[in-house]
This record gives C-alpha cells, structure tokens and sequence, in this order.
C-alpha cells in the first residue's frame, strides 16, 4: 500500500509539472571524438535519431589499428539544440568546421549509416581534396520516396507529428518513467544507461524532428551531386533492412519482402557510384553498425588494408 501511496505521488508531481524548457543555440557544433593512430582518420557520421554511440562497438575495434573518429551532431547527446537548418549541405559545413578544430584536415575516409550517407557524400562533393576513400552503410538512397512503398514515406510524412508529442512527454520527464517502451535497436547491455540518459530528453527527439523535418532536402541536394570518380567506395547494404520492430510508425500488413528487395537493389546502386567499388550484402536489419558490427568491422578492415596504409 505505502508504495502504491509513493508511485501515485510521483505520477502527481511528474504530471504538474511545467514542461523543461528546449534552448536553441545558432553556434552549437558537433561534438567530436577520437582515439587511434595513423596516417588517415575514419570519420563515421550517424543515421537519423543515432550517434556516436550507434558507433562504438565499430570504433572499439578500429580505433586499433588506425585513427578514427565518432561524431555527435548539434543537438544530439547535448543539454541544448541547433537552431540551424538541418539539411545535408549544412551538416557537412559543421563537420569540415569541427574537423579542423580537431587538426584532421586530410586523409579522410569517411563512414555514413543511412541519413549520415548523405551527410558523407555531400562533405565529399564540397570538400573532394580532404576525402580519400567513402563507406556507406545501409546508406539513405536520393530516389529511395520514388522507389520503396508508398506506405513507407506516409509513414514518414507522419513521423514528425509523433515527435512532437514525445517531445511534449519528453519535457515533463514521462520518458524516465517508461524506458521499457523506448526502442534500443539493439544496442548492448553495456551501453544501455548511457542510451537511455540521451533517448530521455526532449533535446534527442526535437534534434531528431528537425532531421525529419529537412530529410526530402537532404536527399534533393544529394540527387544533384556528381559520382565519386574512382573514390574507394565500400558500401555494404541489408537484404532485412526493414521489420516490424524498426518501422517509423504503426501499419498493418506492410509490405516488407517487398521494401527489403528494392532496398537492397538500392544501396547495389549505390555502389555504382564510385568505378573502384566493393558491394558487401548483410543479412541483418537497418542497424547493421550494431546487429552486424563484426561484419561491419571485417570488412572496413579489408577496405582500408586495399586501399591505404593505416600506419
């Protein structure tokens, strides 16, 4: 009974409260972090809703035999937001900017999971001379709303919209309350506490909202970009891209052996990019960077053994 009296408490003070206030910055940048020697510098950028910590089972093993680098882009795993646009063009300026800060300036490979491939491919496109070699993960596609099922960008189109209404529940602190009901992607025990500190706040989702709200800009600015020449190119793209637990959004019977065909025929196209290409299939979902790290790990192993000297 006394801890029935205690919980109906708590939910009374949570529910009173005024919502915590979002503060927008225009002079956020990224947050940037890297361990490693050698004479290039992998630089992953994220997917939509993800960040540096979608990297780390990647980066602990990399971080071994060569330099690399884990971005967090304005807003995410931050106590304030960006006020600026959110497009690819954008992004790829404050990544050049938080670069050079950081002294790497050159011999960069460059490392894109879904929205971050865009981010990647547009930074190659405004700074070639910088980039050596590109990897694309389950990489975001320009023509992807043209191709994959309808249903699938009204999914999208709603995403924005739910948001809004975590953020609300975000900001009267509901979501400590109810972690069990925040997808984890599968991301490890180990680095649960610290997701969960982040997928908390109302800053991870308002930072999230605004990608969503950018992301058909993002993929018009990309659809305008020239191919990568003969670039190192390693793309490595899911055959299960899509399933139920990762869908963005509610829908009966949605058509995912069909969604996962042409995804798949998608990211190949990708690979088409570059005329010194390596396409790899993985059999796991959308997170490949976390369902199928050591894949992910062997085969940038392989690239950057082909293409460069790590040290």
């Amino acid at each position: 009974m006394q801890r029935m009296i205690i919980a109906t408490i708590i939910t009374l003070v949570v529910s009173c409260s005024a919502p915590r206030e979002i503060i927008k910055s225009k002079d956020l940048s990224p947050n940037c972090h890297c361990e490693g020697n050698g004479n290039y510098t992998i630089v992953m950028e994220a997917g939509m809703g993800n960040w540096s910590l979608f990297y780390q089972p990647v980066f602990q093993e990399l971080k071994k035999n060569t330099k690399v680098c884990i971005i967090d882009r304005a807003g995410y795993a931050m106590d304030t937001v960006s006020s600026n646009a959110r497009d690819a063009k954008t992004i790829a300026f404050e990544m050049k900017k938080m670069l050079e800060q950081n002294r790497i300036t050159d011999n960069v490979i460059l490392v894109g999971h879904s929205l971050g491939g865009l981010h990647v491919r547009m930074y190659q496109s405004l700074f070639p001379e910088k980039v050596k070699g590109m990897i694309l993960l389950d990489a975001a596609h320009p023509n992807q709303f043209d191709r994959l099922p309808k249903a699938f960008q009204e999914l999208q189109n709603q995403q924005a919209q739910s948001l809004d209404k975590v953020i609300k529940l975000a900001q009267k602190d509901y979501l400590k309350y109810s972690k069990g009901k925040i997808p984890t992607f599968g991301i490890p025990d180990s680095l649960l506490s610290n997701y969960y500190k982040v997928t908390t706040q109302s800053e991870y989702y308002y930072s999230m909202k605004m990608e969503v709200l950018e992301f058909k800009t993002s993929l018009n600015q990309v659809k305008n970009l020239n191919d990568l020449g003969s670039l190192p190119l390693l793309v490595i793209g899911s055959n299960s891209s899509m399933e139920e637990a990762i869908l963005p959004g509610k829908l009966k019977k949605y058509p995912f052996e069909k969604h996962n065909k042409i995804w798949l025929e998608l990211q190949e196209e990708l690979s088409h990019l570059s005329s010194n290409s390596t396409f790899i299939e993985s059999n796991q979902n959308h997170y490949l960077n976390i369902t199928d790290s050591e894949l992910v790990i062997e085969q940038i192993v392989i690239f950057m053994n082909q293409n460069f000297k790590v040290k």
